[in-house]
């Protein structure tokens, strides 16, 4: 890979690991093996990235961090696909929601189009509400 040195060390001062270089991964917080796998990911530079659970393990201000890190890859071209239980963060970030229950998939469209839907109209303004309306939690 070309210029990895110059992309591993600005990936370390993005994701709060400078200093951490030589750690060995029992010396880490969960948080910090997270964000050391995700900059495995993002060494690279991919133009498409999945994210599972992202924010596991991390600190808040490890989540505001990894937040922008997943909107820059966006907005910089990168499709995401983030795959999360923290559906606050899913309503802010991702363009297109599919909702899944028990591995079928059983609502999808962008935030607004699950909002308006007739169906949905009384779960709320928020995608929580919403998801609990279609699985039937509510």
């Amino acid at each position: 890979m070309d210029d990895f040195d110059r992309r591993a060390r600005a990936l370390l001062e993005e994701l709060e690991l400078t200093g951490k270089e030589k750690a060995l991964p029992g010396e880490l917080s969960r948080g910090m093996r997270q964000k050391v796998v995700i900059a495995c990911g993002l060494v690279r530079n991919a133009t498409t990235l999945l994210f599972d659970e992202p924010l596991t393990g991390l600190d808040p201000i490890g989540i505001r961090r990894m937040r922008a890190t997943i909107v820059s890859r966006a907005r910089e071209g990168a499709a995401i696909l983030l795959s999360s239980h923290l559906l606050h963060l899913v309503q802010e970030v991702c363009s297109r929601v599919i909702i899944m229950d028990r591995g079928k998939k059983i609502a999808d469209g962008t935030f607004d189009e699950l909002a308006s839907r007739a169906d949905l109209a009384t779960a709320g303004s928020n995608l929580e509400q919403i998801f609990l309306r279609v699985t039937g939690h509510d």
